[in-house]
């Protein structure tokens, strides 16, 4: 019953909107729905670019004695 009462105020709201607010709603809703796409792909693929990083670096080593470590202090 909700489902189908939504559906009698979104008709008497769309009879009220003009057809030009109409298209500038749904465009809205159009380029919102863009963004969020974009978000989605430039965050996977910052994922993807970190994981090669970490793959990259490779495994850490131990620090036995200062004297004898030339590479750099782990976690610095």
């Amino acid at each position: 019953m909700a489902r189908e009462m939504g559906r009698r105020g979104g008709r008497a709201r769309a009879e009220r909107l003009s057809a030009e607010r109409r298209c500038q709603i749904a465009s809205l809703g159009g380029r919102a729905r863009q963004r969020s796409l974009l978000a989605t792909r430039r965050l996977v693929d910052n994922l993807l670019y970190a994981a090669a990083a970490l793959e990259l670096r490779g495994a850490t080593r131990n620090v036995l004695r200062m004297k004898t470590f030339t590479g750099r202090l782990p976690g610095l």
